[in-house]
């Protein structure tokens, strides 16, 4: 099974908080591509706490990516406590009395008069807990299930689009195989062409014609060892059957072995380039690398 590292989900949950006091939460859950597990929480203050217990649950579930949870509160059904803020109170008063006695007022100083005051109130928002808390984590849970299903499903797509283009390069890697047999056997003919030339020459005279022929058996010598392709073309196809057991794999977590593989299968097919020159193959593995290249992108996208 294939999950993509990309998804989103969202839903709106009501915890209760007493028999008569309900508190509603929006949840909105993404993943990005990441090489490794990383979590941004935006969350109330009410929730500030759970932010590890999070974490832990988003790690869990959802294994790889870069995973971005936002938390905001619909409407506010949690208890506010304003209590008076005793330090600022008391040094607001310590400053009038300061003028008092510095202008010589003697105007007492009222309620009103404080009260006007700015903050000399604290409000204090009281955080979820017990119940509650757990209930908020089962949702975050079970909104991290339902983005793995969208995960699961773009996975298919990808897995369809990766098999294609490896299927695409198994087909080009046999015309690379019969294209160099063809090759070799050209070389072969002409190689035993020289030399039943050679032999035909009087060894004892040496002239330009046969010094032409020697350099010419030793280039086709190079160039028929050059081109033994074989041993390459074996293990690109091993690499590339590799590729496609992994996708049918029942393994979740196979994105950086599939990124590993294609690039060992992109290396095998760069030394085919780079150990025959024929026109044919190097068409072929310009095409093969090509096709590498896109099922790389999309297993880049693979958890």
């Amino acid at each position: 099974m294939i999950q993509s590292m990309t998804g989103f989900a969202s839903k709106i949950v009501e915890i209760p908080l007493s028999k008569t006091e309900k508190l509603s939460l929006s949840l909105h859950l993404k993943t990005l591509n990441s090489r490794y597990f990383e979590a941004t929480c935006k969350l109330p203050y009410l929730l500030s706490h759970c932010e590890v217990a999070i974490q832990r649950i988003l790690k869990r579930t959802l294994d790889r990516g870069h995973v971005y949870l936002f938390v905001k509160v619909q409407h506010d059904a949690t208890r506010h406590v304003v209590i008076p803020s005793k330090t600022t109170i008391l040094q607001y008063l310590q400053a009038i009395h300061q003028i008092q006695n510095i202008c010589k007022i003697k105007e007492p100083v009222t309620l009103a008069s404080l009260l006007a005051l700015p903050n000399i109130f604290q409000i204090e928002e009281e955080t979820v807990s017990g119940t509650a808390e757990e209930k908020v984590l089962q949702a975050i849970e079970i909104l991290a299930e339902e983005l793995i299903a969208t995960r699961v499903s773009e996975g298919k797509v990808l897995e369809q689009d990766i098999a294609l283009h490896i299927k695409a390069v198994m087909k080009k890697l046999e015309l690379v195989d019969k294209a160099s047999l063809k090759v070799s056997k050209e070389k072969k003919e002409s190689l035993n062409l020289l030399i039943s030339k050679l032999q035909t020459k009087d060894t004892e005279q040496i002239s330009v014609e046969q010094c032409m022929l020697e350099n010419q058996k030793v280039t086709l010598l190079a160039e028929l060892e050059k081109i033994d392709i074989h041993e390459e073309i074996v293990r690109a196809h091993a690499h590339a059957k590799n590729i496609i057991s992994m996708l049918k794999d029942k393994n979740v977590a196979k994105g950086k072995k599939l990124d590993f593989t294609l690039q060992e299968l992109n290396r095998e097919i760069n030394t085919i380039a780079s150990k025959c020159s024929h026109a044919q193959i190097s068409s072929l593995t310009i095409d093969m690398k090509t096709d590498v290249e896109k099922a790389r992108e999309q297993a880049q996208n693979i958890l």
